[in-house]
């Protein structure tokens, strides 16, 4: 008993002792599989200036860069795999011929009987297979563990639409921000320190500053784009904690930088593809902003 229990203590060590290996393995490919997404999307976002400065080569470069990196993160995770299951089966195999040699001694010294022998077999053949079965289950969960610990941002993140009722708001459109700290990280140094302001209904502000003092970064915080480290904004002295974000949103619109156009007509990017019956709001809203003409004299 204690040959077979001893069997399945080494088992689940050399099981475990592999599991550090790849777990390490399977972050590495995590952040890898990120990267060679990265390299993809900003590869096809500004293919043409890749294309007139020469970058693709470059880019090629740092994509099979990835891609073998990978590979052998792969190769590494099976070699370890590998090793764990061979040592296993010499475990169990060993364990089978250990228990077999105690096993004729005994009965040499009449100790022990054939039918005892077979019983006792039979019994650690199932005791093994058994743990074998609860050893692995524990080691596939502490795999999963690793896939949803990456998720745990995205699925516990706190839905916008939860975090206030639909509150609505009155007529009064006045914004207010009072002591607005931001950062964007926690490594990083404030870009926004204690920014307090008022604007009054239809009342029109310039916002100046050198470039990267936080002026669009300000402006997303205004329209519930961005979340800041630490302040509170108010829309007609109600706090939008109380509102939602959607209210500011309902209620503002935006162009911002790197803002780009949506395939399609531009009846579509007007209407935000939203069908509207009356055609003529749609060249209420051209000619407001003043693109009615242009759009007249395009072919």
């Amino acid at each position: 008993a204690a040959i077979v229990i001893m069997a399945s203590v080494l088992y689940s060590v050399v099981r475990f002792a592999a599991y550090f290996y790849i777990k390490q393995n399977q972050l590495s490919t995590i952040a890898l599989k990120s990267r060679e997404q990265s390299v993809l999307i900003n590869t096809l976002k500004f293919i043409q200036t890749h294309k007139l400065y020469g970058g693709l080569h470059r880019i090629h470069n740092q994509y099979h860069g990835i891609i073998t990196d990978e590979a052998s993160v792969s190769a590494k995770s099976q070699i370890i795999t590998m090793i764990a299951t061979n040592i296993n089966q010499f475990i169990s195999g060993f364990r089978n011929i250990l228990v077999l040699f105690v096993a004729v001694l005994l009965a040499l010294n009449n100790e022990m009987t054939i039918g005892m022998i077979f019983a006792f077999t039979a019994y650690s053949v199932e005791f093994s297979r058994r743990s074998t079965i609860v050893i692995n289950l524990i080691y596939k969960i502490q795999l999963l563990k690793i896939q949803s610990s990456r998720l745990s941002e995205i699925v516990h993140a706190t839905d916008e639409s939860s975090l206030a009722s639909y509150f609505e708001l009155n007529e009064n459109y006045s914004l207010s921000a009072r002591g607005i700290y931001h950062q964007y990280d926690k490594l990083a140094p404030l870009v926004l320190v204690d920014i307090n302001i008022d604007i009054s209904e239809n009342e029109t502000v310039l916002l100046t500053g050198d470039s990267g003092s936080g002026k669009s970064t300000f402006i997303k915080i205004l329209l519930g784009i961005t979340e800041p480290v630490a302040g509170s904004l108010f829309i007609g002295g109600v706090n939008i904690k109380k509102t939602g974000k959607h209210a500011i949103r309902k209620i503002t619109s935006s162009v911002l930088q790197g803002d780009s156009l949506f395939p399609g007509t531009i009846y579509e990017n007007i209407t935000f593809n939203d069908n509207l019956d009356n055609i003529e709001q749609v060249y209420e809203i051209a000619d407001a902003i003043g693109i009615h003409d242009v759009i007249t004299r395009l072919p």
